[in-house]
């Protein structure tokens, strides 16, 4: 009796894996893990939260210099009616005038901070995507390694029997009996410990939004599905965006500390009762003197501060093109392994292990033989979900440097 390996690699575990799903599970998409995770999140509420602030310190910005009221007594003395006649009493309102557009510059510099914050919440949101997309995938590896786990328990328990049947026909030593149920304890015990290790990573990633992994399942069957991608793969724009937030915010600033280093007029206007019984109108203004030296050094900080966030934004730019051709080398080199192992050893480890079953049948031979080339078909098969776990690891560090979920993130602000 003979295992038939006729079919791909591909077909065999998707077929494992349609049969190993519970029938009532529901199947969790990694686009619906997303979702859920983003709306379980508190980074929304904190986000919020954050631009709430800023939009009251826009308002703040907003606002004009306040008025004031001066009331001022003069001539009170002890002297006789003739000093009683020099009495005055006035009261002035003054007001300050901002010169050089600063209420425009600070609003500008308080939408600069809500346009970082904003960003960067974009980011944050990206940042969970990929934790839930990491662990989506741990979950399809320890499913697909259940799958060939289960493969190798049927394949045992089929070497089983044929190993009882020539130790019945006296062809065999009682030991190869002993050998076969061995390796089939094995084979059990790798299949309790990859359902223990699916049980984990589920666990792991339903916790990201604080449900139990009961009555959901991750589908395996696309898991070798593996495609290399081109060259020339652009930067996801949320993280250019941040930065861009930020030499905006900084250009703000540095207009604001030029307009500050413009004095402002105070003008003040009142009536003033004289003790004669006479009355008047008064007026006049302020002008305060500039600290020349600290709006000078105000305005060198607010540049130099603008030029730092151009060096950080251009060394972010270069680390993240890096990172882009480091996860893409890295996509197209596990693509290209899980193919070629996939189509080149696994097919020969196939009809390895079919035609020595075949010859061990037929007393040509031994039971170590079988073993060896069921073993090389396991490792072969494991190596290759190994492959494919790279992957997909990969295709999860490039869909967050080129924002494939930004949409969807989006969408759950």
């Amino acid at each position: 009796m003979t295992l038939g390996y006729c079919v791909s690699a591909r077909a065999m575990l998707a077929a494992m894996v349609t049969v190993a799903a519970p029938a009532v599970a529901e199947t969790l998409t990694l686009e619906s893990a997303i979702a859920r995770a983003l709306a379980a999140t508190p980074q929304q509420a904190a986000a919020a939260a954050r631009l709430n602030t800023l939009r009251a310190a826009r308002a703040v910005a907003d606002t004009r210099p306040a008025g004031s009221v001066e009331v001022l007594g003069e001539n009170f003395g002890f002297g006789g009616r003739d000093l009683n006649r020099q009495i005055q009493i006035g009261a002035t309102y003054n007001r300050p005038i901002e010169r050089g557009g600063k209420r425009s510059a600070r609003i500008a510099v308080a939408e600069g901070d809500m346009a970082v914050a904003a960003a960067e919440a974009l980011v944050q949101r990206l940042d969970l995507a990929q934790r839930v997309q990491r662990l989506h995938v741990e979950v399809q590896a320890a499913e697909a390694m259940i799958a060939l786990a289960r493969e190798r328990v049927t394949l045992a328990n089929q070497v089983v029997r044929d190993a009882t049947r020539r130790v019945a026909a006296a062809r065999d030593p009682l030991f190869v009996g002993s050998q076969a149920r061995t390796r089939l304890a094995e084979a059990q015990v790798e299949l309790e410990m990859a359902e223990h290790a699916r049980d984990a990573a589920l666990a792991r990633l339903t916790a990201l939004w604080g449900s139990s992994p009961a009555g959901l399942a991750v589908a395996a069957q696309n898991f070798l599905n593996v495609a290399e991608v081109a060259d020339g793969t652009a930067a996801a724009a949320a993280d250019q965006a941040v930065f861009a937030a930020r030499q905006q915010r900084a250009a703000a600033n540095e207009a604001l500390q030029r307009a500050n280093g413009r004095t402002d007029p105070v003008w003040t206007l009142g009536p003033r009762y004289i003790g004669t019984g006479d009355a008047a109108l008064v007026a006049g203004m302020k002008l305060p003197f500039g600290n020349r030296a600290l709006n000078r050094a105000n305005a060198d900080r607010a540049r130099a501060e603008a030029r730092q966030v151009d060096a950080e934004a251009a060394v972010a730019d270069f680390e993240r093109r890096q990172q882009i051709l480091l996860a893409a080398e890295l996509v197209n080199e596990s693509a290209h392994e899980v193919d070629a192992i996939r189509d080149k050893v696994v097919p020969i480890a196939q009809r390895a292990l079919t035609e020595v079953r075949a010859g061990y049948n037929r007393g040509g031979f031994t039971f170590l033989d079988v073993a060896t080339a069921a073993t090389a078909l396991h490792e072969a098969r494991v190596r290759m979900l190994r492959a494919a776990a790279r992957h997909h690891d990969a295709r999860a560090t490039l869909d967050r440097l080129t924002g494939r979920f930004a949409p969807l993130v989006q969408d759950a602000q």
